[in-house]
């Protein structure tokens, strides 16, 4: 890796300081009384409840069981290959979720790309429930 590359990996290790240091499930954030993440720079992250609940309702009767297994927050990815006004989703049952709050249907299997209008929607019905990460471009 060129000394250019390690720097710009390094910015961007330093931009997800904020993201978890390893996610909790659905089932585990319900049974705590102040659900929360530890996150990589040591900091703690709180779910609000009524997020983890609304979450819940949605995956809950479509996923039975397995949505307890589903881990939160949900990770908006963010990188240079969606342009400035484009995010990435990924894993269906988070895919699932958002299209649920975006009020909308896609035929999508694991992924799926939401652009500026819809990236500020879900952050503003799932502000402690979501995250981004940033991403080095992939090309």
């Amino acid at each position: 890796m060129d000394p250019e590359s390690r720097v710009l990996a390094k910015l961007v290790r330093s931009l997800n300081d904020h993201l978890p240091a390893e996610r909790k499930t659905l089932g585990e954030l319900l049974r705590e009384e102040k659900p929360r993440v530890v996150c990589r720079d040591g900091s703690a992250h709180r779910i609000r409840r009524e997020e983890i609940e609304a979450i819940n309702g949605i995956v809950g009767s479509k996923w039975g069981k397995e949505a307890e297994r589903l881990k939160l927050p949900i990770l908006i990815e963010m990188a240079p290959d969606y342009g400035r006004s484009a995010a990435r989703i990924r894993g269906r049952v988070y895919c699932d979720v958002v299209q649920a709050i975006l009020g909308e249907e896609r035929k999508t299997t694991d992924e799926m790309v939401i652009f500026r209008p819809d990236i500020r929607r879900l952050r503003r019905e799932l502000p402690s429930a979501s995250q981004y990460a940033f991403l080095i471009s992939t090309s």
